[in-house]
C-alpha cells in the first residue's frame, strides 16, 4: 500500500503476512506503531493489517469528523477494501471502542475481539481529565500535546527510557485535530447498553496499574456472552509496556477461537 483512500481519508496502512486478517487498532493521540511488539510476532501466521486513524500518524486529518461513528466507518471500508473478513479485531484504549462498535454493527465479519485498555461509548466516569479541546484551542497544539504526555495514563512508560522516547515521538507527531474540531458534540450512542449483542469471543486485557480504564473492562466482562479477562502487570498501554505477557495472552486466545 502504505497509503490508500478509507472512507474518503488518504491512510497509512501497513500489511504483512499471510493467513487470517488480525486488525490492529490504536489510541488516542498515538499511532500505528504502539503495535510493532504485536506485527513482528503475530505476522508469522496471520495477516496483520495496521493502520493510522484519521488525524494521527501519517494519515490526513480532516478538520471535523472525529466520533466514533466516522471512525468506525472507515474500520467498514478498511476491512472491505484489505481483508476478507470475517478478521480478528485487537483495539487499544479508544481503539478497542471503535473496534466493539463494528463489532456489534456487523457480527458476521468478526472471528474474535481482542481489547485492551479499552474505553466504550458510553462510558464517562473518567476523573481530572485534562481538557485537552481548551487547551488546544487556547495554548495551541505543542501545549495540548504534552498535556496528553505528561498525563497520569503514560506514567509508567517513563521507566523504560526507550519506549518513553517512543511515545513522546508518537505524541509529537499527532495533528490534535480531534481537539480541535470546530463541532466536536457527537451524539456517539451509548455503546455500553449494547453489550450483549456481541456474541464474538473477547479477550479483555487490563493493565492493573490503569486505574482509568481497568473499571471499563470489568464492567464489560460482566456483560458479555464470551469472554476472558487477562490482568497485565502494567500500566494503561499494556501491550507496549509487556509486551511478551500480552502476545502469550493473544495467542492462547486466538488458538482457541480456532
Amino acid at each position: 500500500m502504505p497509503h490508500e483512500k478509507i472512507n474518503g481519508i488518504e491512510s497509512f496502512i501497513k500489511i504483512d503476512g499471510t493467513g487470517e486478517s488480525l486488525v490492529f487498532i490504536h489510541g488516542l493521540g498515538i499511532d500505528s506503531s504502539i503495535w510493532d511488539d504485536q506485527t513482528q510476532i503475530f505476522a508469522n501466521s496471520y495477516e496483520t493489517v495496521c493502520y493510522d486513524l484519521r488525524g494521527h500518524g501519517l494519515s490526513d486529518a480532516p478538520e471535523t469528523g472525529y466520533s466514533y461513528r466516522d471512525y468506525s466507518d472507515d474500520l467498514v471500508d478498511l476491512i472491505e477494501v484489505c481483508c476478507i473478513p470475517p478478521v480478528h479485531l485487537v483495539g487499544l484504549s479508544m481503539g478497542g471502542a471503535i473496534a466493539f462498535k463494528y463489532a456489534r454493527e456487523n457480527p458476521e465479519k468478526v472471528r474474535s475481539l481482542t481489547l485492551i485498555g479499552t474505553h466504550l461509548a458510553g462510558y464517562t466516569a473518567f476523573e481530572a481529565w485534562p481538557n485537552l479541546y481548551k487547551i488546544a484551542k487556547g495554548e495551541g497544539r505543542e501545549a495540548a500535546r504534552e498535556a496528553w504526555k505528561n498525563f497520569r495514563l503514560f506514567e509508567s512508560v517513563k521507566f523504560d527510557p526507550d519506549r518513553w522516547e517512543k511515545l513522546c515521538r508518537m505524541i509529537d507527531n499527532f495533528s490534535c485535530a480531534p481537539w480541535l474540531d470546530p463541532n466536536p458534540k457527537y451524539g456517539d450512542t451509548d455503546d455500553l447498553e449494547s453489550c450483549f449483542e456481541v456474541t464474538s469471543p473477547v479477550l479483555l486485557i487490563s493493565g492493573t496499574g490503569d486505574s482509568d480504564f481497568r473499571p471499563v473492562s470489568e464492567l464489560f466482562s460482566n456483560r458479555l456472552a464470551d469472554s476472558r479477562f487477562a490482568s497485565i502487570n502494567s500500566g494503561h498501554l499494556a501491550n507496549f509496556e509487556s509486551p511478551e505477557v500480552v502476545n502469550e495472552a493473544m495467542a492462547e486466545f486466538l488458538r482457541g477461537v480456532g
